[in-house]
């Protein structure tokens, strides 16, 4: 049987995140040692305790999903390693499958996905932003939902073609606001502010 892996991306994380698979395997608690060490910061310890509120921000979450994807991976790499023909990621678990595929070292990759993560913390700092889910299927098209939000309130553009029923825009707070409100309300989620 072939095997495909995919790795989840930013959104996914939550405390107590990889501390029964830290606590039942060693090879996932190795990951996590590994990765406290090449950071520099008891990343380990934001994943299993939190609080939310620190592990939320993007320049923690996205190693701390990083770890958690390559711990699941060490505990199950003996088991099913030779039968993977691919590996994938949703955004920020591309990096995850990169690492998966042996084409970075843990280490490595943590340090990469940490800095991306901190430049894109700083960047909302900056800038903040916020993504929506429009759900369902829309009367005016999504780009042109944009295009007038652009217009009357603040910068949004569509980040996310998921499905014909589930489209992400990305933008300014005041544009994907007022995007969600040309949808009926039941069709929109704010999902994450980037500040």
């Amino acid at each position: 049987m072939d095997v495909i892996l995919l790795f989840p991306g930013q959104g996914s994380q939550k405390p107590g995140m990889g501390k029964e698979l830290a606590e039942a395997f060693p090879a996932a608690r190795d990951v996590f040692h590994r990765i406290d060490a090449a950071l520099g910061v008891p990343l380990s310890t934001v994943c299993f305790e939190g609080p939310a509120e620190e592990l939320t921000q993007t320049h923690n979450a996205q190693p701390a999903l990083f770890a958690h994807g390559m711990a699941a991976w060490a505990t199950v790499v003996d088991a099913i390693g030779g039968k993977v023909v691919a590996a994938a990621g949703h955004s920020l678990g591309e990096h995850t499958a990169y690492c998966a595929s042996g084409a970075v070292t843990v280490e490595r990759g943590a340090k990469l996905v940490r800095r991306r993560g901190e430049i894109m913390y700083h960047v909302g700092l900056e800038r903040p932003g916020t993504m929506a889910a429009l759900l369902g299927t829309l009367a005016t098209p999504v780009d042109e939902l944009c295009a007038q939000a652009t217009r009357e309130a603040g910068t949004v553009v569509a980040a996310n073609y998921n499905t014909d029923e589930q489209t992400v825009v990305s933008g300014e707070i005041a544009g994907v606001t007022f995007c969600g409100r040309l949808t009926k309300p039941s069709r929109w989620i704010t999902s994450a502010r980037s500040s």
